[in-house]
Order: C-alpha cells, then structure tokens, then sequence
C-alpha cells in the first residue's frame, strides 16, 4: 500500500461505497485499517458491479445479482474472493513466533500436530488459521464457533479448502463445494489502481 496515501484525501472514491461500508472505515481507528477497508470496498465495488448487497443467514453479505463474495484485509493486504455459490476467504500476515502458542486452545488436535511437526511452524499456523476463518466466513457463523471442534486438514473440509502462500502471508478459501479443478486466480493490485 502507498504510504503517501491518506484518507481524507480519498472521499470521492467513499462517497461511491454503501454507507455501511463509509461507516466501516470511519470506525477504524488507524489510517492503515481505514485504507485497507477502502479497498476491500473497491474490490467488491469492482467485483459486483452496482448490485446491491443483500444479508444472507448469520448476516452474510451476497450481492443480489447472484455473485458471492468474500473480504479480507490484514497488515498491507487487501483481498477478495468471488463465486457462484457460498465461499469465504481470508488472509492473514504471517505470525510473530510467540503467537503460536495459541494453537492449543484453539486447534483441533490433528490441526495443533501439524503445526509441531512443521518446518516452517509460523507458516503452518497460518494456513490453520487462514483455513478456520475461511470457512467461518463461508457459513456465516463467525469466530463464536468452538474452532477445536472441526479440522481443516480432513475430509471434506480439505477438499473445500485452498490455501495459497503469499510473501509474508496465507491465504484461504473455503467453497461449500469441493474446490477440485476450479482455478484461484491471485491478481495483486495496488490501491491507487482501484481508485
């Protein structure tokens, strides 16, 4: 992202977002999340076209013209998945080491083993939690779910998931059906180019 960016010099390109979304980035407190969630509202803006968005179960967003979405943003990324049918997505940075601890409290057993046995641990971490989230969004249910109580690694939680590496970040997508040959394409985009 361009650090020479600000916010307030990017109100013609909010005004073009659903108020929700104008809300959104005003409660951020910090220029980096504000500007990361102006572009995950550019993405969709770009990926739906002017389709309204509807709430779905749980208070999942879709657009009514049929496209299914997902949004994610984490540290210098903003990222966006689109389908057909039901799908989340999402990215994360890669992990400071001592933030791997909480693999215990909120892996499935399978899960935590995978991450030990790794050898790149921090990387393994991510994809378990890129893999959680993704399938979180994709239901709809949220982080209140008890994240030991499925694995990410079985089956057919495993064939729904792809996790592709990104420098410095994982990212995931979960699809309520089996990925299979369906192509993820990664296209990188900086956010003066939406604008």
């Amino acid at each position: 992202m361009d650090e020479k960016l600000k916010i307030e010099d990017l109100g013609e390109y909010i005004a073009l977002l659903p108020h929700e979304r104008q809300e959104k980035i005003a409660r951020y407190r910090f220029e980096k999340d504000k500007l990361l969630s102006l572009a995950a509202g550019l993405l969709i803006r770009r990926a739906i076209g002017e389709s309204e968005i509807a709430l779905g179960e749980h208070g999942k967003p879709y657009a009514q013209n049929g496209v299914y979405f997902s949004v994610s943003h984490s540290g210098r990324v903003a990222a966006i998945a689109v389908d057909d049918t039901e799908l989340g997505l999402d990215v994360e940075e890669l992990p400071a080491p001592e933030r791997l601890k909480i693999a215990d409290r909120f892996y499935h057993p399978a899960e935590r083993a995978y991450v030990k046995e790794a050898e790149d641990r921090r990387r393994a971490f991510c994809e378990i939690w890129t893999r959680k989230e993704a399938y979180l969004k994709m239901t709809g249910e949220g982080i209140s779910t008890d994240l030991t109580a499925f694995d990410t690694l079985a089956q057919p939680l495993k064939g729904q998931t792809v996790t592709l590496p990104l420098d410095g970040y994982c990212l995931s997508v979960c699809s309520i059906e089996p990925i299979g040959d369906k192509r993820v394409d990664i296209s990188e985009l900086e956010l003066k180019e939406l604008i």
